[in-house]
């Protein structure tokens, strides 16, 4: 499939959805499309912020690139006042929907039955991934390892050939690089 017809392909369907919603609704649901779409990025934010940022901050998995104590600090406090924001606002959003609902009294209190055990489940989810522990080391110093030997063009069987060079593999030197 060319680029161009690929590209064209999944545009259309990433905004086809969009485009009904605008045509059929108007402004006024667009306007509501943006609001949903943008409590749905605020419910997953958390799910990609934390492991992100105990990642970048992990020497078991960066190694010596982990972030500074300084980063580490800043980026853990802008996360939290972000997810708490997001938190806060998803959470009084539900509750202020349920208060000023036009829907019957006993499918209210249904919703909020389904709901707030949900809203519950979602925090305890969102403190576990913080308080989680990775043991698993992923970053394994190659400083001296026979990769690095390898590569710089040194074999590994004997100390004494130290010097000798790796013998020229046509097949891998020749591969064309991507255009």
């Amino acid at each position: 499939m060319k680029r161009w017809v690929r590209n064209l392909m999944t545009r259309s369907i990433a905004i086809t959805p969009s485009l009904i919603v605008s045509i059929i609704g108007g402004s006024s649901g667009a306007g509501r499309l943006i609001i949903i779409a943008s409590m749905i990025l605020s419910f997953e934010l958390p799910f990609a912020l934390i492991p992100l940022l105990k990642f970048s901050s992990s020497r078991t998995k960066m190694g010596p690139h982990k972030n500074s104590i300084y980063i580490i600090i800043a980026s853990w406090i802008l996360g939290s006042g972000i997810i708490g924001i997001n938190i806060y606002y998803l959470s009084t959003g539900f509750v202020g929907w349920i208060i000023h609902s036009s829907l019957p009294k006993a499918a209210t209190v249904f919703i909020g039955m389904l709901v707030f055990p949900l809203m519950a489940a979602y925090i305890v989810s969102v403190i576990y991934l913080v308080f989680r522990k990775d043991k698993t080391i992923t970053f394994i110093d190659t400083s001296n390892t026979t990769e690095i030997q390898l590569e710089k063009g040194m074999t590994h069987s004997n100390r004494d050939r130290e010097n000798e060079a790796v013998p020229h593999r046509e097949d891998l030197a020749d591969i064309p690089l991507p255009e």
